[in-house]
């Protein structure tokens, strides 16, 4: 059942011509039941004279009746499958992918598996959403960058012609009131905040760490302080301090590394760039809108040069201009309503899935925290907390001498 080697065919679904979903649906849109696209094996290659270089990634795509192909792609191919699909998905929030890294000495990025590991992971996430989206998953350009074979191209566009659509609104911002006029600053806000909360979360994290650190270091000072001659009284108190720390800063240590690769911290990632994603489609719908009043002012221009005109050979070629810029103005106009039912639907579908999913990473992280916190607690009436009990038989001892 491989895949490779068997003859395709291509074809489009348009997210104009395809069905919009119900916005209140709280998930984001689901792909091919069975269809999974990984990336992974990142492998350098160096260019001729071996002077420089590129990465190249494995993409592979399993489905359980068909098998699977795979094919190799440097990055900057997947930034045109991207670019493409701007085009091909007017409206569709197509997620972003990682910046391209300039190094005075790019070619140490070739050997840092970490940063390649980084990047194939990031590429993997783009591709299963786009490959899950119902508007994207259609597309000429997708399946020609995955190597997709006929059989398989046919039933993914059974599956995204299957989805369905809410009624087509005028309110398009050319003919009538503008749905979308506060989104920008809007997404602006909704971008910043989501990535600042990332940001302060991630910060905190390290401080666990830091924290988890500082606490064995004192405990070692303790050990330290413990051996000293002159503190024969503390030698008791100093050694199960440092005894103590060691649970304490593991179970800081485990809190630590539990929030910074938290749910709550990667949704809050994924969520600031589809704010992002969504700031970019409303600029592209802008520039179409643009073009549409700026067509819509060349036309009248044009209608109003063929009624003064006198000359029956200007006047014909005058209302030829008129006709052509009239089909086109209805064209642009079709495109800026289905561009803004897809983008409105899409916006509606990102918040509830933003609320929905940010709402159960909260839970899931308060819970985490909590049990965290517990364990330190524990730790700390562990060996500290007879710590504790070694000073109060110390003052007892003392004043019964």
């Amino acid at each position: 059942n491989d895949l490779v080697g068997v003859p395709r065919t291509r074809s489009r679904v348009s997210p104009s011509s395809a069905r919009l979903p119900d916005a209140r649906s709280t998930t984001m849109p689901s792909g091919l039941p069975g269809l999974v696209v990984t990336v992974d094996d990142p492998t350098a290659e160096s260019s001729y004279g071996g002077l420089g270089g590129h990465a190249t990634y494995r993409v592979l795509t399993k489905h359980p009746d068909l098998g699977e192909t795979t094919v190799r792609h440097r990055y900057s191919e997947f930034r045109s499958l991207r670019k493409s699909l701007l085009e091909a998905c007017p409206g569709v929030l197509l997620p972003l992918i990682p910046e391209k890294k300039i190094l005075a000495n790019s070619s140490m990025l070739l050997h840092d598996a970490d940063f390649l590991a980084r990047r194939a992971a990031e590429l993997a996430e783009f591709l299963s959403q786009v490959t899950s989206h119902q508007l994207c998953m259609a597309s000429a350009e997708l399946s020609n960058f995955l190597r997709w074979p006929q059989p398989l191209v046919l039933l993914v566009q059974e599956h995204a012609a299957a989805q369905e659509l809410p009624p087509l609104e005028r309110a398009d911002g050319v003919d009538g009131a503008d749905p979308l006029a506060s989104s920008e600053g809007d997404l602006v806000a909704e971008r910043d905040d989501l990535e600042a909360a990332r940001i302060v979360l991630q910060r905190l994290a390290s401080r666990q760490k830091d924290s988890a650190t500082d606490t064995l270091l004192f405990g070692k000072l303790c050990q330290e302080l413990s051996s000293h001659g002159h503190v024969a009284g503390l030698r008791a108190p100093l050694r199960s301090a440092a005894d103590g720390t060691g649970a304490v800063a593991a179970a800081l240590q485990a809190q630590a590394e539990a929030n910074a690769v938290s749910e709550l911290l990667l949704r809050l990632g994924r969520f600031a760039r589809l704010a992002g994603s969504a700031l970019e489609q409303v600029a592209l719908r802008r520039k179409l809108a643009e073009r549409a009043s700026s067509t819509a002012k060349r036309l009248a221009d044009v209608s109003a040069k063929e009624g003064r005109e006198t000359k029956d050979s200007k006047r014909d070629r005058l209302g030829e201009e008129a006709r052509r810029l009239s089909i086109l103005l209805q064209e642009l106009r079709d495109a800026h309503a289905a561009f803004t039912r897809t983008l409105l639907w899409e916006l509606g579908r990102f918040r509830a899935a933003k609320e929905d999913g940010l709402y159960c990473a909260l839970r899931s992280f308060s819970a985490a925290n909590e049990a965290h916190s517990q364990r330190v607690a524990a730790a700390w009436c562990g060996d500290m907390g007879r710590c504790g009990e070694i000073w109060g038989d110390m003052a007892h001892s003392q004043r019964v001498a």
